[in-house]
């Protein structure tokens, strides 16, 4: 049965092994995880292109450039680097370009598309998913407290479209997510 579901999945599967690994290496603060991140974002744009959710393929076209990003971010900076706390008005305004980005692009969608799914609440995560990701680069602690409430968003989403093992993955990804909070905690204290 799981054998049969991985050869019926594999785009989904393979996308899945991928993105735990980038998450596992993001939270011990290693370069690799940029390089897993970008397969699986990879694997998962094609996954979302079949399955109509169009902003979550086009923030895997942002999650590849980001890795990119970060790959550079992290390779060039001290290996013995600490997370850091984001202001407030540095949250606020990230929130506030998340759900903007959600109105707006959320409406495109519906009027350019044909065959879209959860157009404003998808256009809306995308949005706090840039926001969450910027945080990551730029090791801000907040970026986990985000990833826990998008991912909790997430997995419902997926569930309505009946990708199961997308669903399971981004409820891994709620707990590793409290992990890295308090292991990036931890780094914050030292």
């Amino acid at each position: 049965m799981i054998i049969q579901w991985i050869q019926d999945n594999i785009w989904e599967f393979s996308g899945i092994i991928c993105s735990i690994l980038g998450v596992y290496f993001s939270i011990q603060q290693h370069l690799a995880a940029w390089i897993w991140n970008i397969l699986g974002s990879l694997l998962f744009g094609i996954l979302f292109y079949q399955h109509g959710l169009y902003s979550d393929m086009e923030l895997q076209g942002f999650f590849i450039a980001m890795g990119l990003y970060g790959f550079y971010q992290w390779r060039k900076e001290d290996s013995h680097w600490k997370a850091e706390k984001s202001s407030t008005p540095l949250l606020i305004w990230g929130i506030l370009f998340s759900l903007s980005y959600g109105m707006v692009v959320g409406f495109l969608h519906t009027r350019l598309t044909h065959w879209v799914s959860f157009a404003y609440l998808d256009a809306t995560l995308t949005g706090l998913s840039i926001f969450g990701t910027w945080l990551a680069i730029n090791k801000k602690i907040e970026n986990w407290i985000l990833w826990i409430i998008i991912d909790i968003i997430y997995v419902l989403m997926y569930i309505q479209k009946e990708l199961w093992g997308t669903s399971l993955l981004y409820t891994l990804f709620i707990f590793l997510a409290i992990r890295g909070l308090y292991q990036w905690k931890n780094s914050l204290r030292s």
